[in-house]
């Protein structure tokens, strides 16, 4: 369950490292939902009800921005998480070399261990048993 509510308790969060699960588990929860709101606006179209589809619509769109702002926070951190910057994201937008970029960062396994971008999220958050013992050295 941690796994599914992280990228959502941090999408205003752009610092830090984001596992491939995390990232690919927030695409796969998006699009889902994408699904289900197009359908539900799809039944509500064709039932005609209007006052309820500008509702619907006004959810979507809330939707639709608060997918969005996760989905490239996490996307941020995952970069992070093979220590490169986040601004490494834009290249996306470049055709087809951004697209094979973004994939081989989102497929492959980041760097081991703390980076300078933070804890390795696989291994948790929290400090290393060694660290917390040199903080009361």
């Amino acid at each position: 369950m941690h796994w599914v509510v992280r990228p959502w308790r941090q999408m205003f969060d752009f610092s830090g490292r984001a596992t491939r699960r995390e990232y690919w588990l927030l695409q796969a929860q998006v699009l889902l939902a994408y699904f289900a709101l197009v359908l539900g606006a799809g039944l509500i179209g064709s039932a005609g009800a209007d006052a309820l589809g500008f509702l619907f619509i006004g959810i979507m769109l809330l939707f639709v921005l608060a997918a969005g702002i996760a989905t490239i926070s996490a996307g941020v951190r995952r970069i992070h998480d093979h220590d490169k910057t986040g601004w490494l994201l834009l290249l996306s937008f470049v055709p087809l070399f951004g697209w094979i970029f973004l994939l081989i960062m989102t497929l492959t396994p980041g760097t081991k261990g703390e980076n300078s971008y933070g804890y390795d999220p696989r291994e948790g958050d929290a400090p290393s048993a060694d660290e917390m013992a040199a903080i009361f050295s």
